[in-house]
């Protein structure tokens, strides 16, 4: 299925990339250790967002449920980064933010079993709902992931960590990540369509 609404798209794609250069010189430029933190993790989660958002905009899901699939897909982006105090045993900012090794939720390896499990549930039990809290999971944790891969690579557990991705992938596979996965669901809904009409004639 392609995108017919090519000026929108193009305006979506320009604006997640603005989004993850601005919140990027944003962390770099500003002094304070905690206005850094604050300043990356509301990046992370304005990324995610703005990501489903697209997602719903290329699969016209126009539900009641739109506003609160963006809020969860936002809220999971950010809160990936909770394993920081919970790694560090502390509440503490400087402790998080000062560990040795990298917490679990930042081990790619973590959401991709639970996406593929999630996955293969929603196709044996034809659940479009587990299908769409699989697709926020990995729209979060690829979009998460990915911006911090920039810096230190991408953890698969247990084969240790690619080498750090160039920033120019960082930006192409961060618009990419929506779009495939808009791609994905409008397959997935296009199948549900077909086997309920199935049953019907059945």
């Amino acid at each position: 299925m392609g995108y017919p609404y090519i000026a929108e798209n193009l305006f979506l794609m320009i604006l997640l990339s603005l989004t993850a250069v601005a919140g990027d010189y944003m962390v770099i430029h500003l002094n304070s250790k905690g206005y850094q933190a604050i300043s990356d993790n509301v990046t992370h989660a304005v990324i995610g967002g703005l990501s489903w958002f697209i997602v719903c905009f290329n699969c016209k899901r126009y539900t009641h449920r739109t506003l609160l699939e963006i809020f969860s897909c936002t809220f999971f982006a950010s809160i990936i980064d909770i394993d920081h105090f919970v790694a560090a045993r502390s509440l503490r900012l400087k402790d998080a933010t000062n560990l040795y090794s990298r917490p679990i939720l930042h081990c790619s390896t973590v959401p991709l079993v639970l996406i593929v499990t999630l996955t293969v549930l929603a196709f044996l039990t034809q659940s479009k709902c587990i299908m769409v809290c699989s697709l926020i999971m990995l729209t979060a944790f690829g979009s998460h992931h990915t911006r911090d891969a920039t810096r230190r690579g991408y953890w698969f557990y247990p084969y240790g960590s690619t080498p750090p991705i160039p920033y120019r992938y960082y930006i192409l596979i961060t618009i990419a990540i929506p779009f495939c996965i808009s791609h994905f669901l409008n397959f997935y809904l296009q199948l549900e369509m077909y086997t309920r009409r199935e049953h019907i004639t059945v």
